[in-house]
């Protein structure tokens, strides 16, 4: 799956010209290099600050890499260590300073793995751990916790005591004139009073379901795929499906379909204001991609039936006189055999064949911003030129024309361009890469100069 593009429009009102022309003239005078600062972090002890990382490879403790970073306002770095149920405070030179939080219900504790989104008022980090959201202040002490009412997505600081917040929460759908219903994605933009916990919702959007359900509580389309007889998407339905929403300070926010490419501006109060297409051509699929989708297919189900497979046998069913006795377990596995066995008949026969999928790469995998009001817009591309570390740049403005052409480069780390994970702050970007042909830890926290 091809090239990546990355795409940076700038937004006229989100931020100060005169900040937001410097980046765009490095855009301009491209390439544009990523150069490490050997200095920062120098006095970490990566191997031991990041020793999960070997855990990753046996043990089910999640992406050690997945680690979401935020900068402060004087330069101090928060980062998630989620399977440690902590937050990680690093100073503006990079050097590990201290940790807080802990796996547990009290009111400084995480009772589920958290996640850090970004700094409100200049003071207050907001963090997910569990039954809504727990602000805390730069020194890593309790403040707050506000109960909310939707899973979240992400936080835009308003800086006037208010937040935005993207919410997602599943909402059912009776299917006209059938015996049928459905969960669409009910996704909601929320302006949110941190203090006094008051919420105005200011926009909803429902994404569609991907499947079926009877009445009667049976599933009718099994979860090999979206409803019958649809076209396959690469890399997945719902990453297709799924809107990006985009929140700027000023409390306007964008609304991107990677399925058309079509961009939509909303004013603060939740009313569309302009609304254009980007200037992509999607990469096709090819019949090497439908190939290489049907091994991985194949081979995840194998692995599927061969586990259900070794799972122990129930005894069977009993009756005496008026009298059954069912032996149930959970996971069912005969449930499981018969819907990898449909898998294998329906959907692997299917994915081999080209003209089963949707003809076109998603038009961007992901979205992010950086601090001078420049929106960055990422095109999927293929493992081979993922390493190559060299990212296509196109320049717009809010109105979808395009401003400048240029590429980003990175020699020695590998990167994952993500707002969790790739955050531009004052001229630098900040990352949680790998360092390559590291002897050792080849994780660390970098910050890379951006310059030509």
């Amino acid at each position: 799956m091809k090239r990546m593009v990355l795409l940076i429009l700038v937004l006229s009102g989100t931020a100060n010209l005169g900040s937001a022309q410097k980046l765009l003239d490095i855009y301009k005078s491209g390439p544009v290099k990523l150069v490490a600062d050997e200095i920062y972090g120098a006095k970490n002890n990566w191997e031991s600050l990041f020793n999960l990382y070997y855990d990753t490879i046996t043990k089910n403790v999640g992406r050690e890499e997945d680690k979401k970073i935020i900068v402060a306002p004087d330069g101090s770095v928060f980062m998630s260590h989620r399977n440690r149920h902590e937050i990680w405070k690093f100073g503006p030179d990079g050097n590990y300073l201290k940790k807080f939080g802990s796996k547990g219900g009290k009111q400084e504790q995480f009772s589920v793995m958290p996640l850090i989104y970004k700094v409100v008022d200049d003071k207050y980090l907001i963090i997910s751990g569990g039954g809504g959201i727990k602000f805390f202040d730069l020194d890593g002490n309790f403040f707050k916790s506000v109960t909310m009412d939707y899973s979240i997505n992400d936080f835009q600081p308003l800086n006037n005591k208010e937040v935005l917040y993207e919410g997602i929460v599943m909402w059912k759908f009776d299917v006209p004139d059938s015996e049928y219903f459905t969960y669409k994605w009910r996704h909601i933009i929320v302006k949110l009073n941190i203090y006094s916990g008051e919420k105005e919702i200011l926009y909803e959007f429902f994404e569609d379901g991907d499947m079926l359900w009877h009445k009667s509580g049976d599933i009718y389309s099994s979860e090999i795929g979206p409803t019958p007889n649809k076209k396959i998407y690469l890399p997945n339905y719902m990453i297709y499906k799924r809107p990006v929403f985009t929140m700027f300070q000023d409390g306007q926010f964008m609304q991107s379909n990677r399925e058309t490419g079509e961009v939509k501006l909303f004013s603060a109060l939740g009313k569309e204001i302009s609304s254009f297409n980007l200037d992509i051509n999607p990469v096709a699929i090819t019949q090497q991609d439908a190939q290489d989708n049907y091994e991985k297919n194949k081979q995840s189900l194998l692995q599927t039936l061969e586990k259900a497979r070794s799972m122990p046998d129930l005894p069977e069913d009993r009756k005496q006189g008026n009298i059954v006795t069912q032996t149930r377990s959970y996971p069912d596995k005969k449930l499981i055999i018969k819907r990898v066995e449909e898998a294998m008949t329906i959907i692997i026969d299917r994915s081999k064949n080209l003209d089963g999928y949707f003809p076109h790469l998603p038009y961007f995998s992901n979205i992010i911003t950086d601090d001078e009001g420049n929106l960055l817009v990422f095109e999927f591309t293929s493992k081979e030129q993922r390493e190559s570390n060299i990212f296509n740049v196109i320049a717009y403005d809010s109105n979808g024309q395009k401003l400048a052409r240029t590429s980003f480069v990175c020699d020695d780390y590998d990167l994952s361009f993500s707002d969790a994970t790739f955050v531009i702050s004052k001229g630098y970007v900040y990352a949680v890469a790998k360092l390559k042909n590291a002897t050792g830890m080849p994780l660390r926290l970098v910050r890379f100069k951006i310059t030509n």
